[in-house]
């Protein structure tokens, strides 16, 4: 990986990320680059659907009692939308750098077809007991499609034209491997994983209105009871806690990034008291409303 590793420099580099911390959106629809520059505690970040590589540094991340670790070695695959909280080890020496690669749900959906024709019909069997986050050993293959990946990146016709068919690559590769059944059973309307994740996507967009468990159950197509315990199996966390933390992650993002008050942030994400919102925001990231410029916000 320390091709791959100067590689990332070279890109950051390229996209004015050579001397700073930030993130951007490369020439590959897709997939995007950041770079980090000092040691953050653990603190919960928002993280969306898809895989993240990281070539140079490291992340400690925490599902409540799940534990993992992500770097050089090992991607992680996010199929659902998680605040998870992490440590992040960079320094202004040693930036930790990666990317981001969005799922593509229609390309999966096709690869996994073809897998099961040419393979076991159980390969991609569900796991009872799966979350909707995992790590991935990057195999030898993994590394080198990576490094086409970035070596493209450069140009912005090659990612135009080369680009969809190294994510493709990509994508089956990560299906060959232990985390194969995350991804499939992420395309598959039937599964528990699916079935979550297309309430979690609803709660993405109505964080903001009062969300009544039975009507989540419903939209799940299960029990209320079942909805609970898949919902905690995928999530970690019960409905109405992981309601919470998106609606606190939002309010983040609205100081950070859109520069609102915070009693403002805390009315477009749902709450009604501001004594209550500073209260839970504090309790959740460490910090009071007012220093939320000192989060990690990538």
């Amino acid at each position: 990986m320390k091709s791959n590793e100067r590689l990332a420099e070279s890109l950051c580099a390229e996209y004015g990320l050579a001397q700073q911390s930030g993130v951007v959106q490369t020439g590959l629809p897709g997939v995007r680059l950041f770079r980090i520059t000092k040691y953050h505690k653990v603190t919960p970040q928002m993280y969306q659907q898809g895989v993240v590589v990281i070539f140079q540094g490291n992340k400690v991340g925490h599902l409540n009692d799940y534990r993992f670790e992500y770097d050089t070695e090992r991607c992680l695959i996010v199929a659902t939308p998680y605040p998870i909280a992490c440590e992040t080890f960079a320094s202004e020496d040693s930036p930790l750098i990666g990317i981001d690669i969005e799922f593509d749900l229609s390309v999966i959906q096709q690869l996994v077809e073809m897998v099961e024709q040419f393979g076991d019909s159980q390969v991609f069997k569900e796991d009872p007991n799966g979350r909707g986050v995992a790590v991935s050993r990057i195999t030898p293959s993994i590394s080198d499609c990576l490094s086409r990946l970035l070596h493209i990146m450069h140009s912005p016709m090659d990612s135009q034209v080369l680009g969809p068919q190294l994510l493709r690559e990509f994508f089956y590769l990560l299906l060959q491997g232990p985390q194969g059944c995350l991804l499939a059973q992420y395309c598959r309307q039937d599964s528990a994983l699916s079935r979550v994740s297309k309430v979690i996507n609803h709660v993405q967009s109505h964080y903001e209105q009062k969300l009544a468990i039975d009507d989540l159950a419903s939209m799940a197509g299960m029990s209320v009871s079942a909805f609970h315990r898949a919902f905690k199996q995928v999530v970690t966390d019960p409905p109405l806690q992981y309601i919470k933390k998106i609606r606190l992650n939002k309010a983040k993002s609205f100081m950070v990034q859109d520069g609102l008050p915070a009693n403002v942030a805390a009315r477009k994400v749902g709450y009604e008291s501001a004594t209550q919102f500073s209260r839970e925001f504090k309790r959740y990231f460490g910090l009071p409303p007012s220093k939320v410029g000192e989060l990690i916000s990538l």
